[in-house]
């Protein structure tokens, strides 16, 4: 592989798969179904996302959050040590990917700001950083790697009798086990929302997000009557991610603002103290240089 190489090119075998969930469908199939969509958004975005397009990045973030949020979903079934090594690699592009997409929802929202240009600034510095990690092979390895690990990871084989039991459950029978599950634990976790400090706060905005795209991606997988009641859910889920995203905007911005103000800071101690020592220095060759001249005025 090189680093050059187009997004175009020909990959490992990609499984066979159905257009849509269904109730009677086997779990194994249905995660592969799901994690499959997320690969293809994020391949149809790449050319655009690598050419600097914000709405490319805003949607191969959007995919990747839902790989999670599937492979979460699915829990022990499909989890393995090959997952763990590509969550980590996928943890780093996140960084990458979140880095320059914080910076653009802080220009949107500082919009003929004094720090607008700092920010397009940074933004800038950001997208480099983020361009070179989609050139690598790093990237490359990682986005084959998840293909592979998709059709035949070590979760696939018949080892662990039980996550294979598991994965044979039905859609219809998993799906609204585990959605009820999910459900509770949010409605936990958001008790006393007003009073959160930020980290609880954020975690219960990610708890949001999974259980919206969990709830996404059931839908033909239940049956028609219960997964009405699930879009009531969703609909409010909508409503709140937006909410408590819009508060962690904010927050990013004003963080991203503070470090900006810091770096300034530390920038102008440094030219400051880079000054005062040239300032000594000159001192001391003009008091040396006057030295000598009354040295031979008094000879």
């Amino acid at each position: 592989m090189t680093s050059a190489a187009s997004p175009d090119r020909e990959r490992v075998a990609r499984p066979m798969r159905p257009r849509h969930l269904s109730q009677a469908m086997r779990c194994e199939t249905a995660f592969r179904l799901i994690l499959s969509e997320c690969l293809e958004e994020v391949a149809t975005n790449h050319e655009a996302l690598s050419s600097g397009d914000p709405t490319a990045l805003h949607q191969t973030r959007i995919a990747l959050t839902r790989l999670k949020a599937a492979v979460a979903f699915y829990g022990p079934m499909v989890a393995d040590s090959e997952w763990t090594r590509l969550k980590s690699e996928l943890k780093w592009l996140s960084a990458h990917l979140g880095a320059t997409r914080d910076l653009d929802v802080a220009i949107t929202n500082s919009k003929g700001l004094p720090e607008e240009r700092m920010l397009q600034t940074a933004r800038a510095d950001a997208f480099d950083a983020l361009k070179e990690a989609l050139q690598s092979d790093r990237y490359w390895q990682w986005f084959d790697g998840m293909w592979d690990w998709v059709g035949s990871g070590p979760w696939t084989t018949p080892q662990n009798r039980r996550a294979a039991q598991r994965r044979a459950v039905p859609v219809a029978v998993f799906h609204a086990r585990r959605l009820a599950r999910w459900h509770g634990k949010l409605c936990q976790k958001s008790r006393g929302l007003q009073g959160m400090g930020k980290t609880k706060r954020h975690r219960v905005r990610l708890a949001s997000k999974r259980l919206r795209y969990a709830i996404e991606f059931s839908e033909g997988g239940l049956p028609a009557d219960v997964y009405a009641s699930w879009r009531h859910v969703l609909k409010q889920l909508r409503k709140g991610q937006q909410l408590l995203g819009e508060l962690n905007d904010d927050e990013v911005r004003r963080a991203l603002l503070e470090n900006a103000d810091s770096l300034a800071q530390h920038a102008h101690e440094r030219k400051a103290k880079h000054q005062r020592v040239h300032e000594r220095k000159r001192k001391s060759q003009l008091l040396r240089r006057a030295a000598a001249v009354y040295r031979k005025l008094a000879e």
